[in-house]
């Protein structure tokens, strides 16, 4: 009989965590919103924090993402909403990013996604 629950459990770290297209999509919405003026600037910051808070578990990925939201965000503005935080065998992190052309087909722009 199996009394420790961690048995499970990895004791490595994961390396990678695929940011869903559910996440880019509300990520979308918040900025195009901000883009209208709906919103301003600090109340836009603190939906995508919370809408990152609520994607990622690991806090170092969740880290990485925020501070390096600029960036995450150029490729979702440039049709790359297939994104990964990936962690290299030193423990560095970087974005990997692809297109996903079935969440932006019909996409012309960030700016003129529906909200």
């Amino acid at each position: 009989m199996i009394v420790n629950p961690d048995w499970l459990k990895p004791k490595e770290k994961p390396y990678f965590h695929q940011i869903s297209l559910n996440c880019i999509d509300k990520l979308v919405k918040c900025i195009a919103k901000f883009n209208i003026g709906e919103i301003d600037a600090d109340t836009s910051s603190k939906i995508e924090k919370q809408i990152l808070v609520d994607e990622i578990d690991d806090p170092e990925f969740l880290e990485f993402a925020i501070e390096h939201y600029s960036e995450m965000f150029g490729y979702i503005n440039t049709g790359r909403a297939n994104i990964r935080i990936h962690r290299d065998i030193e423990g560095n992190m970087l974005f990997m990013a692809s297109l996903a052309p079935l969440f932006w087909a019909g996409q012309r722009s960030l700016h003129q996604h529906d909200i």
